[in-house]
């Protein structure tokens, strides 16, 4: 992705700086997803039940939770640049250090996570052993990945009567979702939308559906990506189809649209690394993005504008999750609930920016905002009315989850959407 100078303010860098870090490995992940088949399958160690019935879920949650209590300690795994830093020391993180002196639970934090294959492969073997694997709470994708940890058992079940502060502030988009139906296994912990990022000065017009991708108008000036479940996910939404309940006829048909788009020369290039600079630079006139790249493109001069094209976007999650085998999971949970708190939400995404999980933090960011001066008053007020971190109902009600694929299903999805970009 392209590098900008380092703002000299610390505090600057959280709102302006290209990150190389969960952004920029999400859009690694999707170029290596378009190379190699899920990792994670096939995997050995036996497997353990998974609940499915209410019954069956209770029954889990008492197993795990009975007789479990507070140790004092944590450990904690995420990616890197994804949480709060301290102004004058990026190594403290003012949130964890309100929580400790709090609940007095000690936060050992590490920024260990690369991508989802390269974690899963790492902690596998532990798993299957029965070993630890010395995190208590750890970031997880809401793909694949995230479902073969279900699968094999390797996720505690939440004891939601222990997580008020999710129940009350977390918001209705992010609760329920295909991927972990009821929260089971996972509460949010960042998010963000794709949908279509363009320049109104090139394009002359509003766009507002991704039948606009095809305008003979924008021919060779369209980026899309080299992402199989991107781009086989949009396209189910470009022909009308909620990817979550679509079919492999429905599939066909998407993958038809895509073909289309291509064999008209619409298409500049297939890149998840470029599309960015290649639209500020204006050999791209519209885009699939990342909604927080135009938030970011925007914070540095550029005047391109988000959409969530009629037909509906995607929205994609990060997940706090604890392992089974955690040995301090009751200090987890205390965690889990702690930064659904609109202050500590409002903390964590003055950094961050992606799309925050928790709505009632928008004004905590604003009182913030009216607080400061200069330039940080500018971008947390902007932060704070940005529809790229706070969606609108509007926006949220056309968002969907991306299609969940089991093995089977992931190889026929690939066969279909890899050619149209790799031929």
């Amino acid at each position: 992705m392209p590098h900008q100078p380092t703002p000299s303010a610390p505090w600057l860098r959280g709102l302006t700086e290209p990150r190389c870090s969960r952004r920029g490995l999400l859009r690694a992940a999707l170029g290596a997803a378009a190379l190699a088949p899920l990792a994670a399958c096939s995997v050995p160690g036996a497997r353990k039940p998974v609940p499915h019935t209410s019954a069956q879920i209770a029954a889990a949650v008492d197993g795990f939770w009975t007789g479990r209590e507070k140790r004092g300690r944590l450990s904690f795994a995420n990616y890197t640049q994804y949480i709060d830093t301290d102004p004058g020391d990026q190594s403290r993180h003012p949130t964890m250090d309100a929580f400790t002196r709090e609940t007095g639970i000690r936060i050992s934090y590490d920024e260990v996570i690369d991508d989802s294959a390269s974690w899963f492969g790492k902690i596998q073997p532990e798993f299957a052993s029965g070993q630890g694997i010395g995190y208590d709470l750890m970031v997880v994708g809401g793909d694949s990945y995230l479902s073969k940890y279900i699968e094999l058992g390797y996720l505690a079940p939440l004891d939601h009567s222990r997580l008020p502060h999710f129940a009350e502030r977390g918001g209705a988009a992010f609760k329920n979702t295909s991927f972990d139906p009821g929260n089971v296994y996972t509460v949010p912990w960042q998010s963000g939308m794709t949908g279509i990022g363009y320049d109104p000065a090139k394009v002359g017009r509003k766009i507002t559906s991704w039948q606009d991708l095809l305008d003979p108008k924008l021919h060779g000036k369209v980026g899309m990506w080299n992402d199989a479940v991107q781009m086989g996910n949009i396209a189910l939404l470009a022909v009308g189809v909620d990817p979550e309940t679509s079919t492999h006829a429905d599939w066909r048909k998407a993958a038809a649209w895509l073909r289309g788009q291509r064999d008209a020369g619409l298409v500049r290039s297939y890149s998840t690394s470029t599309y960015q600079s290649s639209l500020q630079r204006g050999d791209l006139y519209a885009s699939l993005v990342y909604s927080g790249d135009v938030f970011q493109a925007n914070q540095s001069g550029s005047h391109l504008e988000f959409v969530i094209p009629d037909e509906g976007g995607l929205l994609w999650t990060d997940n706090l999750c604890i392992p089974s085998t955690a040995a301090h999971p009751v200090d987890a949970l205390t965690y889990m609930d702690y930064v659904y708190r609109p202050e500590v939400a409002a903390r964590i995404s003055e950094t961050v920016q992606f799309v925050c999980p928790v709505p009632d933090a928008q004004p905590v960011i604003a009182r913030d905002a009216a607080a400061a001066t200069g330039k940080r008053r500018h971008l947390l007020g902007s932060l704070s009315t940005s529809p790229l971190v706070f969606p609108t109902k509007a926006d949220q009600s056309k968002l969907r989850h991306l299609r969940v694929l089991d093995e089977t299903e992931e190889k026929q999805w690939n066969a279909l959407f890899e050619p149209i970009y790799q031929s």
